[in-house]
């Protein structure tokens, strides 16, 4: 009885990830850039000029929202268990690129070239963020490998994002390029 019971717990697991994995769509496909659309390069090669292309990728607004891309912040948030709907037709184009050595932008755009935000991965926090930081009571905290800039049409400024942690205790801080606090995210460990 015990064995049988088992044997079924045991089918009905591998049933259940099985069924799981082949609903798993992906949202964010490599696009050849003949595949893209010519305001959404041209808008594009307006705003970012003599950068190194790394990519293109044709992708949807909930999984930028959701950042499911390459581990950039599985390390910050963990593994993610958001629903993400799929269309029919790429609707936003996603786009790689470095503009300094070092670092590693996206951007996204919808089809018909509207801009929504770049986010740029750097290594060394801008002086003003690093001096505000000196003077807080993250004095002494580490300062995480993974930082970014992110630029939007919505906000007034660049805002900065990065992890400080001590010992067990962690936080997900956002700046203004000024130095000045937005958003201090407490993490659980």
């Amino acid at each position: 009885m015990k064995k049988s019971i088992f044997l079924l717990l045991i089918i009905f697991t591998f049933s259940t990830i099985s069924a799981s994995a082949q609903n798993a769509v992906s949202q964010r496909l490599p696009a050849n850039e003949k595949a893209i659309p010519k305001v959404v390069l041209s808008t594009f090669k307006e705003q970012y000029r003599d950068v190194l292309l790394i990519g293109w990728y044709s992708t949807h607004l909930t999984y930028w929202q959701n950042d499911y891309s390459s581990d950039w912040y599985y390390g910050w948030y963990g593994q993610r268990t958001v629903v993400v709907y799929t269309y029919q037709k790429p609707t936003y184009y996603e786009v790689e690129f470095s503009k300094e050595p070092g670092q590693v932008s996206r951007a996204i755009y919808n089809l018909h070239g509207y801009w929504y935000e770049t986010r740029t991965q750097f290594k060394v926090l801008p002086e003003d963020i690093d001096n505000t930081l000196k003077s807080s009571k993250y004095v002494d905290w580490k300062v995480s490998r993974l930082k970014e800039k992110i630029e939007s049409q919505g906000w007034p400024g660049e805002i900065y994002r990065f992890q400080v942690s001590k010992g067990l205790k962690s936080r997900i801080i956002r700046m203004d390029a000024s130095g000045n606090f937005i958003q201090i995210r407490e993490i659980d460990e």
